[in-house]
């Protein structure tokens, strides 16, 4: 039997050691299989749980719509992902820039207005020196005036159909001859050529109402009484701008060919956007409900008495700076100037507006004092034709009775209407986001203004 056995495991070897190895391998890789499972498995749940704790960390999100408005509150929540509610936001977050964009592009182009540059190619940069003496001439000359051209005030005035009294000059003549032909007239059918006692008193009152009736045309012809001396001086006033009568004003008080700075022409020219906007504004509050421009007699600003614009300090280390745009009580004046400076123990403190604005990165505060003569009634017209025509506020003012006979001896009719004489300050605003761009390089840097390209588009309009 066993003989058998062995003779057919000789003829069979190759089967006999193939179930060998069966019998052998299959216990030994079900144990090694079993360890391979083992750890498969422990890798795939580790690669598990390990994004599953990704996923919990990041299972919520900050959605935010940042506030708009002073005082708003921004809208916030923390929750899961979700594309709608990304979706929301990010078209919400959009639009808000967007009308934040167009805002900004509105109130900027209501604050430029139609404010130019009266000389081309000055600002911000005139180029060579030779260059910004000639083209600050032809300035100098506009802002105050010659004896061949009005200056740029007086030509403002007269688009805005403002004037002045009768001169008294013209208007005396004008009576003197009057009643030299009545005199001549009543001689002429005198039996004895003389005038007459009643003669002589009736003339008297036929002079009295051709004086108040010239007055009374005068007012009914313009808009509103400001002469131009009402804005340019002869000499500088401590702590306000210096807008000279004159050309020979100006060189008399250190403004020549050789002491013009693109520092000063810029004042010069800011100044003019300053005072032209307060002008525009009592034009347009002397304008009806119809639309129609009401003339002095029924305006709700009669006169515009004085205006002066505060010179604007630049807190600069460079004197050239100080003197030429305006830190110095001698006002725009430049070298030459008896000026003091602002700094000095006497200057005038800062005035605080209760706006609570002042100068900053977006904007420069400039103030204006303005005393004019009104209707008691309807002076609010005009403080809201102030903000219809710029970002302008009245920020401080005193009233005081008008002496009527006493205007009406100077030449000034005002009408029926109850009157007050009003000493405003007016605080305007500029937005650098154009002004900016006209800033000699000198001035940007003493109120440390910076912009995203030296080369000035649009410098001139």
């Amino acid at each position: 039997m066993v003989g058998t056995i062995i003779a057919w495991v000789k003829a069979n070897l190759l089967i006999v050691i193939s179930s060998a190895l069966i019998l052998i391998l299959l216990p030994t890789g079900w144990f090694f299989s079993s360890s391979w499972n083992k750890s498969i498995q422990e890798a795939a749940t580790e690669a598990y749980n390990k994004e599953k704790r990704s996923l919990t960390t990041a299972s919520t999100i900050d959605y935010s719509l940042p506030p708009v408005l002073k005082g708003e509150e921004d809208l916030s929540e923390n929750r899961a992902p979700n594309s709608i509610v990304t979706s929301f936001y990010k078209n919400a977050k959009a639009e808000r820039q967007s009308q934040v964009a167009e805002v900004v592009e509105r109130g900027t182009s209501f604050n430029k207005a139609d404010h130019i540059v009266p000389v081309e190619n000055l600002l911000p940069d005139a180029g060579s020196q030779s260059d910004l003496r000639k083209q600050g001439t032809r300035l100098s000359e506009l802002v105050a005036g010659t004896p061949e051209a009005p200056s740029l005030y007086a030509r403002l005035l007269r688009k805005l159909n403002a004037g002045d009294a009768p001169d008294p000059t013209t208007l005396a003549a004008s009576l003197a001859q009057f009643k030299s032909q009545q005199q001549a007239a009543y001689a002429a059918t005198s039996s004895d050529g003389r005038v007459s006692q009643e003669q002589t008193k009736a003339l008297e009152q036929d002079l009295i109402k051709r004086r108040l009736g010239e007055y009374a045309s005068q007012a009914g012809s313009i808009a509103f009484y400001c002469p131009t001396w009402a804005i340019q001086t002869p000499a500088p006033e401590a702590g306000y701008s210096f807008v000279p009568d004159g050309i020979a004003s100006a060189q008399q008080n250190g403004i020549g060919y050789d002491s013009i700075t693109q520092p000063l022409v810029y004042t010069w020219v800011w100044d003019y956007w300053v005072i032209s906007d307060i002008l525009k504004a009592v034009a347009t509050g002397n304008i009806d409900a119809s639309g129609v421009a009401l003339s002095v007699p029924d305006a709700p600003v009669k006169h515009v008495e004085r205006i002066r614009v505060k010179q604007f300090n630049v807190a600069a280390n460079n004197n050239e700076i100080d003197d030429d745009f305006g830190s110095t009580q001698g006002g725009r004046g430049g070298r030459g100037t008896q000026a003091t400076s602002s700094s000095s123990n006497t200057a005038e403190a800062p005035f605080v507006s209760y706006t609570g604005r002042t100068t900053t990165n977006d904007y420069d505060v400039r103030y204006v004092d303005m005393t004019i003569v009104a209707s008691s009634k309807d002076l609010p017209a005009f403080f809201e034709a102030l903000g219809k025509t710029n970002y302008m506020t009245v920020v401080d003012m005193d009233l005081s009775p008008v002496d009527v006979r006493d205007a009406l001896t100077r030449g000034y009719y005002y009408g029926d209407d109850h009157l007050v004489r009003a000493e405003l300050k007016i605080e305007t605003i500029w937005l650098r986001s154009w002004t900016a761009k006209l800033m000699p390089p000198a001035v940007r840097q003493a109120l440390g203004v910076t912009i995203q390209s030296e080369n000035a588009e649009d410098v001139d309009g």
